[in-house]
């Protein structure tokens, strides 16, 4: 299996469905969904619908991580373990799935429910040098119940899975012309993922392998779409913002702030591709665990999350205008990191892939 389907095996299925079916028509007896006419699969909130309509979807994001980095610069296990670090990580693979529902009280308000679960899975390796910021030995021990005659070169793979956080929004019209649209969405996550995992020895597993943010959190955002016959683009900023100073664990994770544009070109009726261009702002951990957790390696620091991330992805809408799977949108998208400056020490991002499923009825 190549790269590609390592990444996301549930494409090669989905694939072989839509190349198998018939050629493509216009039947007057249908609506015409044009592929452009939602985003990339990469982005949320990105339309409304029209009264009375239901959306019913899919979501799930892969991304994977690799690699140690310090600011923009990649270091190594030796670096880390002179900075004090007993572990560190050298992988890691996170997956969500999520669905979309969205439901238009009126042609200018649509409300959108979000449930999601969330799988993650790292690999950590001793460094040999560090000193687990605590002066001795006791969280590499706990970490990965080992013992002083073990190699000081020993790995260990640990995960967490659940369910994840709950997002509730409303989309609302601001502006539509014949030449673009306007719409912001005022959404609000609740807190239903779990933020008190813990280790086999009773204490907290790593703040970014919790479920959720554990806090009640604001996600505004403002959609711009437009276009002109096949060609059509877009632009979206994002945030999210923490409501409460801490969670029940006692820290709360710092804001975000985000914005992208697009571009996609219809290529027939039933597809489009589609390039973006994607920057992130993510602020460090706020607060710290009010209970036993480890100082071993990056990931149990706050100081060590956050930065500033540039991606770039390249995706495609499927959209069949008849036959039995007529109107059903399949949107995939491949993303890829352009330039990235972390706080602290981190595992660098590598690709990932975005993939959405829908119908509206």
């Amino acid at each position: 299996m190549n790269r590609f389907g390592k990444l996301f095996p549930c494409l090669p299925p989905l694939a072989l469905a839509i190349g198998s079916m018939p050629a493509l028509s216009h039947d007057s007896t249908l609506p015409v969904y044009l592929p452009e006419s939602h985003a990339p699969a990469g982005i949320m909130a990105d339309h409304l619908h029209r009264q009375g309509e239901w959306m019913l979807g899919y979501r799930y994001m892969r991304e994977t991580f690799s690699g140690l980095y310090s600011g923009s610069q990649k270091t190594s296990t030796a670096a880390a373990g002179h900075a004090g670090y007993a572990m560190v990580p050298t992988d890691m693979t996170m997956e969500m799935h999520m669905l979309d529902i969205m439901y238009a009280v009126s042609d200018s308000l649509t409300l959108m429910f979000m449930p999601q679960t969330m799988s993650m899975d790292m690999t950590m390796a001793m460094t040999g040098t560090g000193h687990d910021h605590t002066g001795g030995m006791d969280a590499m021990n706990a970490m990965g119940g080992m013992n002083h005659d073990m190699t000081m070169h020993a790995s260990h793979s640990h995960g967490t899975s659940g369910t994840g956080d709950t997002v509730f929004a409303g989309l609302f019209r601001l502006a539509d012309t014949g030449n673009y649209k306007l719409h912001g969405t005022l959404g609000v996550s609740a807190p239903t993922g779990d933020v008190n995992l813990k280790n086999a020895d009773g204490t907290y597993v790593h703040y970014g392998m919790q479920l959720g943010s554990g806090t009640w959190d604001l996600m505004p955002s403002l959609t711009y779409t437009g276009g002109h016959e096949r060609l059509s683009w877009g632009a979206q900023t994002s945030a999210r913002l923490p409501l409460q100073d801490e969670n029940d664990s006692g820290f709360s994770f710092g804001e975000r702030y985000g914005a992208t544009a697009w571009s996609a070109y219809r290529l027939a009726d039933w597809v489009s591709v589609s390039a973006r261009l994607g920057y992130t702002k993510q602020h460090d951990i706020n607060g710290h665990y009010n209970g036993p957790h480890n100082h071993a390696s990056p990931s149990d620091l706050q100081g060590n999350y956050g930065g500033e991330f540039v991606d770039a992805a390249l995706g495609a809408n499927l959209v069949p205008q008849s036959g039995p799977f007529a109107g059903v949108r399949l949107g995939v998208e491949w993303t890829s990191s352009v330039s990235a400056h972390y706080n602290g020490y981190q595992l660098g991002r590598d690709d990932g892939l975005n993939m959405s499923l829908s119908y509206a009825l």
